[in-house]
């Protein structure tokens, strides 16, 4: 080929391209709902370090937590506590009641916030905190859970935890 074919097949080739991307555009009333909501998941974590809590105490790590007691004595309470910012999350766990507050440092006159149970194989549960921060959920069996909380301006995703 001699050089002006080059060029003309690189325009051609750029032309055709040029008309599949403008197809491809076009078509944006063709991507489904369920690929808009992934799309719109995947963004959402760009800010997941902002919002990710840290554990700040788990009583299933005390020292000696354990050992079972050969006493037959009901086992204490589970406690968890999680920590972002000025916000922080205190969970009981008692048999298969979980009971929680949430306290926020710079709380004023905010909305209550709303607490979302999450687990990998099950439906989120979701309960409003009362005026107070707290919360409760019942009927929690064992597994992996995590709460996220959230309240006008911001929210608290606490890592995953085994109850």
């Amino acid at each position: 080929m001699t050089e002006r074919d080059d060029s003309q097949h690189d325009s051609q080739h750029d032309d055709e391209l040029m008309a599949e991307l403008a197809a491809a555009v076009a078509e944006e009333a063709a991507v489904s709902d369920r690929r808009r909501a992934a799309a719109r998941a995947a963004f959402t974590w760009r800010t997941v370090d902002a919002e990710l809590a840290e554990l700040l105490h788990d009583s299933a790590l005390d020292a000696g937590a354990a050992v079972r007691s050969g006493g037959g004595a009901a086992e204490s309470p589970r406690m968890l506590s999680f920590r972002r910012a000025a916000v922080t999350v205190e969970v009981e766990v008692d048999g298969t009641t979980v009971l929680g507050e949430v306290v926020d440092e710079h709380d004023g006159d905010a909305a209550p916030a709303t607490v979302t149970l999450q687990r990998p194989d099950a439906d989120d549960r979701v309960a409003e905190a009362d005026a107070s921060g707290f919360f409760r959920f019942e009927d929690v069996g064992p597994g992996s859970v995590r709460f996220v909380v959230a309240r006008a301006g911001w929210s608290l995703t606490t890592p995953w935890a085994t109850i």
